[in-house]
């Protein structure tokens, strides 16, 4: 996977003048689609509610459903929104990616590859899993691990869209020490994975995972690494606001703060917070800027772009955002539910074949998102950022 989701390479500097004039072109939008959604659905403000409730409530123990009054109402309810947001928003993201790659003939020409022949690697990785345990639990082993990577970049790229669109540029030089403070928060998880025992499950949905027992230094030097960058990205941000008089973005704070929290936060919290954070951080937010895409991209060649991005939350319950939605979510559903329960019937089990399913669709997801989502575009950018 390239360095992030959403990416700039270089194409979006200082605050020059013509990058300024080209901000003020774009529209007065300052957010995904508004305030309140953004802060639900986009910084990860509905998991740390649910998860404040949940430990509110609860305490340290787990939920359950059988606890007389209010506090089984309540477990209801949280696995009701576990469930539903599994639905709505971490299974229907994964085909977000689809409905970028071939929405038309010119994004299915131009992303040929990832359109029309990566997805026979996931299909012959998945066979491969299914024949052989002990390629299913590397590949799993090596989603855990990529997932988080792919958290980070995500976050990365719509942290930056936050930032230009309330113009506050980054030099490149800047832009590059913000990406490496990224990738070294990205690289204390993954190492801490790799190296201890205790964050690697022994068996996760019925497949055994490998530890390979990486040394210990390698941790070490991921924790040294992130100081060092902890120092150089504060440096960027306290230079800008003496030179410039800029403060980074609190949406941006926000994306940064909740990611970190996801990866870095140990035992039965972090169990609570991977319970919604894949659903209500993760993937409300890549549908709510792959949903806002799409809408704009369609409104860009109807001459309104700028209306639709101004009105983003009315345009999320169009006829074309609901035919959106329910192509999302239906194929999210067969892809996650129908086929394992198809499979069934030949004698596998209906989890441990979701969670390959899951990994193996993933893996192609991470490639092809570092692929179409790249504001060094000029129609990527202006929609993006309408």
């Amino acid at each position: 996977m390239v360095s992030t989701t959403f990416q700039s390479d270089g194409q979006f500097g200082s605050a020059s003048d013509g990058a300024a004039a080209e901000a003020e072109r774009l529209g007065p939008s300052r957010w995904v689609v508004n305030p309140l959604f953004d802060g639900l659905f986009v910084f990860g403000g509905l998991l740390w509610i649910l998860f404040g409730l949940q430990i509110l409530v609860f305490h340290w123990d787990n939920p359950s459903v059988q606890a007389p009054g209010f506090a089984g109402h309540f477990a209801f309810f949280l696995v009701l929104a576990a469930t539903l947001g599994g639905y709505l928003f971490s299974d229907a993201h994964t085909v977000a990616t689809y409905m970028r790659i071939y929405a038309n003939q010119q994004n299915r020409d131009r992303f040929k590859l990832y359109a029309y022949y990566l997805p026979w690697c996931s299909a012959l990785l998945f066979y491969l899993c299914m024949t052989n345990p002990k390629a299913a639990g590397f590949c799993v082993y090596l989603h855990l691990m990529w997932v988080y990577q792919h958290y980070v970049g995500q976050t990365f790229g719509i942290s930056l869209i936050y930032c230009y669109k309330r113009q506050y540029f980054f030099k490149p030089w800047e832009r590059e020490t913000y990406r490496w403070f990224m990738h070294s928060v990205s690289a204390v998880v993954i190492t801490r994975i790799l190296c201890n025992r205790e964050y690697t499950p022994y068996e996760y949905f019925g497949i055994k995972l490998p530890f390979y027992a990486v040394s210990p230094v390698f941790e070490a030097i991921a924790k040294t690494f992130f100081l060092f960058m902890v120092v150089a990205f504060v440096t960027v941000i306290v230079t800008k606001f003496v030179r410039e008089k800029k403060l980074i973005p609190l949406p941006t704070l926000a994306l940064i703060f909740s990611v970190m929290a996801i990866g870095w936060s140990t035992g039965y919290a972090n169990s609570v917070i991977w319970i919604y954070g894949p659903s209500f951080f993760h993937g409300s937010q890549y549908l709510a800027v792959s949903l806002g895409f799409y809408l704009k991209e369609k409104g860009l060649d109807a001459g309104r772009m700028g209306e639709v991005g101004g009105n983003m939350l009315r345009e999320f319950f169009s006829s074309a955002a609901l035919r959106y939605w329910g192509i999302v979510i239906s194929a999210g559903i067969v892809i996650y539910v129908a086929i394992p329960q198809a499979l069934e019937a030949y004698g596998y089990q209906f989890v441990m074949t979701a969670t390959i399913i899951q990994a193996c669709v993933n893996f192609h997801h991470f490639v092809t998102d570092g692929a179409v989502w790249r504001l060094r575009d000029q129609k990527c950018r202006d929609i993006l950022l309408a």
